[in-house]
């Protein structure tokens, strides 16, 4: 393999398969300076840590994607854009994130399981005769879609507009060019008009839902959220709550087709399927790096980070921390420790959604593995490529066949 300083990250085929960078990136300390970018990137998991929880170094305010300026600086944009949740730091972050933790509350998640396996199973009923599907947009993407839409108050028919909107930010990862980033800024402006008309129609029409929720709500227990503001927090929504869902369950099912006897094991047991889930979580993190801005000059791990630089926490490369993971290259359902994956990362942004996440994930391996025999993968159908990004990592097709149960 070349030499660290002779590899580009971004280029498509380490993309595809960046697990050799990652454990170069390791070796060479777990923090380095990506010549030719001029951004930084750390790949072990205590560094990582220190990154995520120390914000007043290393701010989100310049946002989570992959740094396009040629020094690699990260520097947030001028003006009055808003910043909320991903893009906050303390104070403001808390009070926007308190409004969110009580709209994603554990007990408001916990009682929508049986919707969640109503719709799992009403998905399944529709492929489950013909003994094939392709898993993601037969079953992997509507499933979450469906889901958060519903808990917002979307109405279901827009949801393939929605899967486009959701993608074109899923495909900021670093590897666009300049006409697909007009495109997809492009799209992202009507995105954010259509979430504005709802809005301003539920104003007049408020319900059991997390729009309502938050045009109810009161910033720092004073003021109504702007339109900027409710706009921004519910195109997250949207996005992160479908996007990490589907790609964790079509790499997951194809982790499983590749160890047959983890597959025999957890169809045999499902008590083992939310610790399959978070192994899934760590072994292919659908969300495999964000990126923060050095707010000061400072040192991490012997490495100086001027002010204005981006550095990237690398959460693929961190869950496969030897110092953290002992056998991390092996994908064990019975690991003990695969809870601690940064996936939904850590610290003041750990994600929201994580628990509906999870709930969304058993459920669907429950009963994918509890109505399907026998299945396998239909590889002359399947294109098991990853979707080019840095920053994100989801299966292009999974075709199967199956026996129905």
């Amino acid at each position: 393999m070349p030499e660290l300083d002779q590899i580009d990250p971004l280029d498509p085929d380490v993309v595809e398969c960046p697990w050799d960078y990652y454990r170069s990136l390791r070796d060479a300390g777990g923090v380095y300076r990506v010549p030719g970018r001029g951004f930084f990137l750390v790949g072990r998991y205590e560094t990582a840590m220190r990154v995520l929880k120390d914000t007043a170094t290393f701010s989100s305010k310049a946002g989570v994607a992959v740094p396009r300026t040629p020094d690699g600086s990260h520097r947030p944009a001028e003006g009055d854009a808003v910043r909320t949740l991903l893009t906050a730091d303390p104070p403001e972050h808390r009070k926007y994130r308190d409004l969110v933790n009580r709209a994603f509350s554990q007990k408001r998640m916990t009682s929508w399981e049986g919707n969640i396996r109503a719709i799992t199973d009403d998905l399944i009923d529709g492929f489950i005769g013909a003994g094939r599907c392709e898993l993601i947009y037969d079953f992997a993407v509507p499933l979450p879609l469906i889901v958060i839409s519903d808990a917002l108050g979307l109405p279901r028919e827009h949801l393939r507009q929605f899967k486009q909107w959701s993608d074109g930010i899923a495909r900021f990862g670093g590897l666009t060019t300049p006409e697909d980033e007009a495109r997809i800024a492009k799209e992202l402006g009507a995105f954010g008009a259509y979430v504005a008309a709802m809005i301003e129609e539920r104003r007049n029409n408020l319900g059991d839902d997390f729009i309502s929720d938050l045009i109810r709500s009161r910033f720092d227990g004073d003021r109504p959220l702007t339109l900027p503001e409710l706009v921004s927090i519910t195109m997250q929504f949207l996005v992160a709550g479908n996007e990490t869902t589907t790609n964790t369950i079509a790499s997951g099912m194809v982790l499983l087709l590749r160890h047959p006897e983890q597959m025999a094991a957890a169809s045999a047991d499902f008590s083992l399927i939310p610790n399959l889930v978070e192994e899934v979580l760590r072994v292919e993190a659908p969300v495999q790096a964000h990126f923060r801005v050095a707010s000061r000059d400072t040192v991490l791990d012997g490495v100086a980070i001027p002010e204005g630089a981006g550095v990237g926490v690398v959460f693929g490369c961190c869950n496969r921390d030897e110092a953290t993971f002992p056998d991390p290259e092996t994908f064990d359902i019975t690991r003990g420790n695969a809870g601690r994956h940064l996936a939904f990362s850590q610290g003041i942004h750990y994600c929201p959604g994580a628990p509906l996440a999870r709930i969304e994930t058993v459920i669907a391996f429950e009963q994918l593995l509890g109505r399907l025999r026998n299945i396998r993968l239909d590889e002359a159908n399947s294109d098991l490529r990853h979707v080019p990004s840095f920053t994100h990592r989801g299966l292009r097709k999974v075709a199967l066949t199956f026996d129905p149960a």
